[in-house]
C-alpha cells in the first residue's frame, strides 16, 4: 500500500527484491551498478512529480541586539529598483537609541555595491562624529563575505579597500542580521531611493515612523520571519 508522503517503486527484474522510494531507487542502482534506462528515469521523473513539495521551514524570531557599553552599532542597507540604486543606515549606542541616521542616493550601481556603499557612509559618519569601537551589521551575506574574506568583482575592489582602512576587524566588528531584524537600515535605503540625495538626521529629527522602528529594536521586540 502507498503511503501518502512518498511514491513507492518495485524495481524491474527483482534486482532489489523490494518498494523503494524513487531517491533510494536511484542511490541503490548506483550502488549495485545497475543501470537505469531511459524509460526508467522517465517514469521516476513523473512520479517525483507527483511528490508533494517540501514543507517551508517554521517562522523564526529575529531580534536585534545592542552594542556592548561603550561601543556603537551601525545598521546599513542597500536598495536598487528598476536598475538604480540607493543606502541608508543608523548609528545607535549601548541603549539602543539613535545617535545619527543617513540616506544616501547611488545612481547606476549593482546592489553589492550599493550594500557596500551604505557600509561605507556608514562608517565614515561615525568616525566624523568621532566614535570609535563599532559593530557594523547588514543583511548582505555576500558584502561581508567581501569585506572579511575578500574578492568580488572588480567594481567593488576601490569602496573594500577604503572600507578595510578604515574598519579595522581586530577592533571592530561586522556581522550578519536577517532582513526582518534590519527595517530601520531597509526603510532609510528606500527613502534614499525615493529622495535622490544625501541626507543625515540627527535624533531629534528622525521622523515618527523611524523613532518607532528604533523603539521596537531599542525594546527588544521581536520581528518575524518566514511568514
Amino acid at each position: 500500500m502507498m503511503r501518502s508522503t512518498e511514491i513507492l517503486l518495485w524495481s524491474r527484474g527483482g534486482s532489489f527484491g523490494e518498494f523503494t522510494t524513487p531517491f533510494r531507487f536511484c542511490i541503490q542502482a548506483a550502488y549495485f551498478g545497475t543501470s537505469i534506462g531511459v524509460e526508467t528515469w522517465t517514469s521516476l521523473r513523473f512520479l517525483v512529480s507527483l511528490l508533494p513539495p517540501p514543507s517551508p521551514p517554521p517562522p523564526t524570531l529575529v531580534f536585534w541586539r545592542t552594542p556592548p557599553v561603550g561601543s556603537y552599532k551601525i545598521n546599513t542597507d542597500g536598495c536598487v529598483k528598476n536598475g538604480v540604486a540607493s543606502g541608508g543606515g543608523i548609528i545607535r549606542d549601548s541603549s539602543g537609541q539613535c545617535i545619527w541616521a543617513f540616506f544616501s542616493f547611488y545612481g547606476d550601481c549593482t546592489i553589492l555595491e550599493a550594500e557596500l556603499r551604505a557600509i561605507l557612509d556608514g562608517i565614515t559618519l561615525a568616525q566624523r562624529l568621532g566614535l570609535s569601537v563599532l559593530w557594523v551589521e547588514s543583511d548582505s551575506t555576500l558584502a561581508i563575505h567581501c569585506i572579511i574574506k575578500g574578492g568580488g568583482p572588480w567594481n567593488i575592489q576601490a569602496t573594500l579597500r577604503h572600507i578595510r582602512h578604515l574598519l579595522a576587524l581586530d577592533r571592530n566588528t561586522i556581522t550578519h542580521i536577517f532582513r526582518e531584524g534590519n527595517q530601520i537600515a531597509d526603510l532609510l535605503a528606500s527613502e534614499g531611493w525615493d529622495r535622490r540625495y544625501y541626507y543625515e538626521y540627527s535624533s531629534q529629527e528622525l521622523p515618527r515612523r523611524h523613532r518607532s522602528l528604533v523603539q521596537i529594536d531599542r525594546f527588544g521586540l521581536p520581528n518575524v520571519r518566514g511568514l
